[in-house]
Protein backbone atom coordinates (compact mmCIF):
# COMPACT_ATOMS: atom_id res chain seq x y z
CA UNK A 1 0.00 0.00 0.00
CA UNK A 2 1.91 2.94 -0.93
CA UNK A 3 1.00 6.65 0.67
CA UNK A 4 -1.25 8.61 -1.05
CA UNK A 5 -0.81 10.73 -4.32
CA UNK A 6 2.15 9.52 -5.32
CA UNK A 7 1.48 6.75 -8.20
CA UNK A 8 -1.70 7.77 -8.69
CA UNK A 9 -0.14 11.71 -9.47
CA UNK A 10 0.44 10.06 -13.10
CA UNK A 11 -3.31 9.52 -13.58
CA UNK A 12 -5.39 12.06 -11.32
CA UNK A 13 -6.08 14.11 -13.85
CA UNK A 14 -7.23 11.40 -16.40
CA UNK A 15 -9.84 9.59 -13.69
CA UNK A 16 -11.33 12.92 -13.25
CA UNK A 17 -11.41 14.46 -16.33
CA UNK A 18 -14.74 13.02 -17.14
CA UNK A 19 -15.87 13.75 -13.24
CA UNK A 20 -14.99 17.75 -12.38
CA UNK A 21 -15.50 20.60 -14.86
CA UNK A 22 -12.66 22.75 -13.75
CA UNK A 23 -13.43 25.28 -15.70
CA UNK A 24 -16.75 25.50 -14.33
CA UNK A 25 -15.24 25.33 -10.66
CA UNK A 26 -13.23 28.02 -11.26
CA UNK A 27 -16.46 30.30 -12.69
CA UNK A 28 -17.93 29.69 -9.59
CA UNK A 29 -15.01 30.42 -7.08
CA UNK A 30 -14.47 33.30 -8.52
CA UNK A 31 -17.62 33.93 -8.28
CA UNK A 32 -17.75 33.56 -4.53
CA UNK A 33 -14.70 35.30 -4.43
CA UNK A 34 -16.04 38.55 -5.70
CA UNK A 35 -18.94 38.51 -4.00
CA UNK A 36 -17.19 38.94 -0.72
CA UNK A 37 -13.57 40.87 -1.87
CA UNK A 38 -14.54 42.18 -5.38
CA UNK A 39 -11.11 43.74 -5.30
CA UNK A 40 -9.52 40.60 -5.15
CA UNK A 41 -6.25 40.10 -6.99
CA UNK A 42 -4.12 37.19 -5.06
CA UNK A 43 -5.44 33.40 -4.69
CA UNK A 44 -3.56 30.64 -2.48
CA UNK A 45 -4.57 26.91 -3.26
CA UNK A 46 -4.05 24.88 -0.11
CA UNK A 47 -3.54 21.16 -1.65
CA UNK A 48 -3.12 22.39 -5.26
CA UNK A 49 -2.77 18.47 -6.51
CA UNK A 50 -2.41 18.98 -10.51
CA UNK A 51 -3.19 22.20 -10.78
CA UNK A 52 -5.91 21.80 -12.97
CA UNK A 53 -8.14 24.47 -11.13
CA UNK A 54 -5.52 27.07 -10.43
CA UNK A 55 -4.51 26.92 -14.57
CA UNK A 56 -8.05 28.15 -15.31
CA UNK A 57 -8.06 30.99 -11.94
CA UNK A 58 -5.22 31.89 -13.50
CA UNK A 59 -7.49 34.28 -15.90
CA UNK A 60 -9.07 35.98 -12.90
CA UNK A 61 -6.13 35.96 -10.23
CA UNK A 62 -2.09 35.84 -9.73
CA UNK A 63 -2.22 32.53 -8.29
CA UNK A 64 0.20 30.23 -6.32
CA UNK A 65 -0.31 26.81 -4.83
CA UNK A 66 1.02 24.10 -2.06
CA UNK A 67 0.58 20.41 -1.75
CA UNK A 68 2.17 17.65 0.34
CA UNK A 69 2.74 15.25 -2.67
CA UNK A 70 5.85 16.24 -4.45
CA UNK A 71 4.22 13.64 -7.54
CA UNK A 72 1.59 16.19 -7.72
CA UNK A 73 3.56 19.13 -7.84
CA UNK A 74 5.67 17.86 -10.60
CA UNK A 75 2.31 17.68 -13.03
CA UNK A 76 1.47 20.81 -11.69
CA UNK A 77 4.42 22.38 -12.97
CA UNK A 78 3.85 21.12 -16.30
CA UNK A 79 0.93 23.30 -16.38
CA UNK A 80 1.87 26.23 -14.46
CA UNK A 81 5.37 27.31 -15.95
CA UNK A 82 6.33 30.31 -13.56
CA UNK A 83 3.57 29.57 -10.96
CA UNK A 84 5.08 29.83 -7.44
CA UNK A 85 4.42 26.21 -6.39
CA UNK A 86 5.63 24.49 -2.88
CA UNK A 87 5.43 21.84 -0.69
CA UNK A 88 3.38 22.25 2.60
CA UNK A 89 1.31 21.14 5.02
CA UNK A 90 -2.12 22.80 5.96
CA UNK A 91 -1.69 22.28 9.33
CA UNK A 92 1.98 24.38 9.68
CA UNK A 93 2.61 25.85 5.97
CA UNK A 94 4.56 29.71 6.26
CA UNK A 95 3.86 31.32 3.00
CA UNK A 96 5.40 34.39 4.17
CA UNK A 97 3.23 36.87 3.08
CA UNK A 98 -1.00 37.28 2.82
CA UNK A 99 -3.04 36.83 -0.02
CA UNK A 100 -6.62 38.37 -0.58
CA UNK A 101 -8.34 34.46 -1.23
CA UNK A 102 -7.33 30.87 -0.14
CA UNK A 103 -9.43 27.93 -1.85
CA UNK A 104 -9.12 24.71 -0.49
CA UNK A 105 -11.03 21.83 -3.17
CA UNK A 106 -11.85 18.54 -3.63
CA UNK A 107 -12.15 17.44 -0.25
CA UNK A 108 -8.68 18.10 0.72
CA UNK A 109 -9.64 19.34 3.82
CA UNK A 110 -11.02 15.62 4.53
CA UNK A 111 -7.13 14.74 5.38
CA UNK A 112 -7.09 16.40 8.97
CA UNK A 113 -8.79 13.51 10.88
CA UNK A 114 -9.55 15.29 14.19
CA UNK A 115 -10.67 18.33 14.80
CA UNK A 116 -7.81 20.36 16.62
CA UNK A 117 -5.88 19.63 13.13
CA UNK A 118 -8.91 21.18 11.45
CA UNK A 119 -8.58 23.80 13.75
CA UNK A 120 -4.63 24.16 12.75
CA UNK A 121 -5.62 24.42 9.36
CA UNK A 122 -8.29 27.03 9.42
CA UNK A 123 -6.01 28.96 11.40
CA UNK A 124 -3.06 29.02 9.06
CA UNK A 125 -5.47 29.88 6.40
CA UNK A 126 -6.92 33.04 8.70
CA UNK A 127 -3.09 34.04 9.09
CA UNK A 128 -2.24 33.83 5.45
CA UNK A 129 -5.56 36.40 4.44
CA UNK A 130 -5.81 39.83 4.38
CA UNK A 131 -8.80 40.82 6.69
CA UNK A 132 -11.59 40.78 4.62
CA UNK A 133 -9.93 37.61 2.82
CA UNK A 134 -12.39 34.84 1.53
CA UNK A 135 -11.38 31.29 2.11
CA UNK A 136 -13.55 28.28 0.12
CA UNK A 137 -13.22 25.52 1.42
CA UNK A 138 -14.58 21.95 0.24
CA UNK A 139 -15.74 19.40 2.59
CA UNK A 140 -15.71 15.69 2.55
CA UNK A 141 -18.20 13.67 3.68
CA UNK A 142 -20.22 14.40 6.88
CA UNK A 143 -20.73 11.30 9.13
CA UNK A 144 -24.18 10.88 8.38
CA UNK A 145 -23.42 10.48 4.43
CA UNK A 146 -20.63 8.29 4.69
CA UNK A 147 -21.37 4.88 3.72
CA UNK A 148 -19.17 1.97 4.97
CA UNK A 149 -18.29 -0.62 3.02
CA UNK A 150 -19.48 1.14 -0.02
CA UNK A 151 -17.53 0.07 -3.22
CA UNK A 152 -17.14 2.55 -6.30
CA UNK A 153 -15.36 2.46 -9.39
CA UNK A 154 -13.92 4.58 -12.43
CA UNK A 155 -12.74 3.69 -16.25
CA UNK A 156 -10.93 6.46 -18.54
CA UNK A 157 -8.50 6.77 -21.07
CA UNK A 158 -7.44 5.91 -24.48
CA UNK A 159 -5.34 3.00 -26.89
CA UNK A 160 -1.77 4.32 -24.62
CA UNK A 161 -3.31 4.54 -21.52
CA UNK A 162 -6.23 3.45 -19.50
CA UNK A 163 -6.59 3.48 -15.86
CA UNK A 164 -9.31 1.35 -13.91
CA UNK A 165 -9.89 2.10 -10.44
CA UNK A 166 -11.88 0.68 -7.58
CA UNK A 167 -12.44 1.95 -3.97
CA UNK A 168 -13.39 0.05 -0.97
CA UNK A 169 -14.03 2.00 2.21
CA UNK A 170 -14.83 1.33 5.79
CA UNK A 171 -14.55 3.45 9.14
CA UNK A 172 -12.24 3.35 12.48
CA UNK A 173 -11.91 5.50 15.64
CA UNK A 174 -15.60 5.69 16.43
CA UNK A 175 -17.15 6.55 13.05
CA UNK A 176 -14.87 9.82 12.48
CA UNK A 177 -12.51 8.59 10.47
CA UNK A 178 -12.88 7.46 7.29
CA UNK A 179 -10.94 4.83 5.34
CA UNK A 180 -10.52 4.63 1.67
CA UNK A 181 -8.51 2.43 -0.20
CA UNK A 182 -8.06 3.27 -3.86
CA UNK A 183 -6.91 -0.01 -6.16
CA UNK A 184 -5.68 1.13 -9.49
CA UNK A 185 -4.86 -0.68 -12.88
CA UNK A 186 -2.94 0.99 -15.45
CA UNK A 187 -2.45 -0.23 -18.66
CA UNK A 188 0.11 0.73 -21.14
CA UNK A 189 1.48 -0.42 -24.96
CA UNK A 190 4.68 -1.92 -22.28
CA UNK A 191 2.62 -3.91 -19.98
CA UNK A 192 -0.24 -3.38 -16.93
CA UNK A 193 0.90 -2.55 -13.39
CA UNK A 194 -1.02 -2.23 -10.48
CA UNK A 195 -0.82 -0.35 -7.48
CA UNK A 196 -2.82 0.91 -4.23
CA UNK A 197 -3.16 3.96 -2.00
CA UNK A 198 -4.67 4.38 1.30
CA UNK A 199 -6.63 8.05 2.28
CA UNK A 200 -7.44 8.24 5.89
CA UNK A 201 -10.03 11.31 5.58
CA UNK A 202 -11.98 12.32 8.99
CA UNK A 203 -15.44 13.43 8.82
CA UNK A 204 -17.18 16.51 10.26
CA UNK A 205 -20.27 18.11 10.84
CA UNK A 206 -21.49 21.66 8.80
CA UNK A 207 -21.64 23.00 12.25
CA UNK A 208 -17.99 22.22 13.47
CA UNK A 209 -16.65 23.23 10.40
CA UNK A 210 -18.28 26.74 10.80
CA UNK A 211 -17.31 26.50 14.78
CA UNK A 212 -13.74 25.75 13.79
CA UNK A 213 -13.73 29.25 10.80
CA UNK A 214 -15.04 31.21 13.36
CA UNK A 215 -12.90 30.20 16.44
CA UNK A 216 -10.08 30.56 13.55
CA UNK A 217 -11.18 34.31 12.87
CA UNK A 218 -14.07 34.07 10.07
CA UNK A 219 -17.53 34.74 9.59
CA UNK A 220 -18.44 31.93 8.08
CA UNK A 221 -21.35 29.88 5.96
CA UNK A 222 -22.23 26.63 5.16
CA UNK A 223 -23.89 26.11 1.57
CA UNK A 224 -24.59 22.39 1.21
CA UNK A 225 -25.12 22.38 -2.27
CA UNK A 226 -22.25 23.45 -4.30
CA UNK A 227 -19.83 22.13 -6.50
CA UNK A 228 -19.88 18.11 -5.34
CA UNK A 229 -22.20 18.77 -2.99
CA UNK A 230 -20.44 17.80 0.43
CA UNK A 231 -20.67 20.99 1.89
CA UNK A 232 -18.79 23.71 1.37
CA UNK A 233 -17.98 26.64 3.49
CA UNK A 234 -16.98 30.05 3.06
CA UNK A 235 -15.37 32.68 5.50
CA UNK A 236 -14.41 35.98 5.31
CA UNK A 237 -11.44 37.01 7.71
CA UNK A 238 -12.35 39.33 10.43
CA UNK A 239 -10.73 42.58 10.50
CA UNK A 240 -7.47 42.65 12.66
CA UNK A 241 -7.80 43.66 16.57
Amino acid sequence: MQERYTSSAETYDLIYADVIDYEATARQLTELIRACKPDARTLLEAACGTGAVLEPLQAEFDVHGFDLSDDMLRVARTKLPGVDLRPGDMVDFDWGGRFDAIVCMFSSIGYMTDYDSLGAAYGRFAAHLVPGGVVIVEGWLKPAAFIPGFVGGNAAGDERLQVHRVSTSWLEEGGRVSIVDLHHLVGRPEGVSYFAERHRMGMFTADEHVQALESAGFEAEHHPDLFMGRGTYVGVRREDP
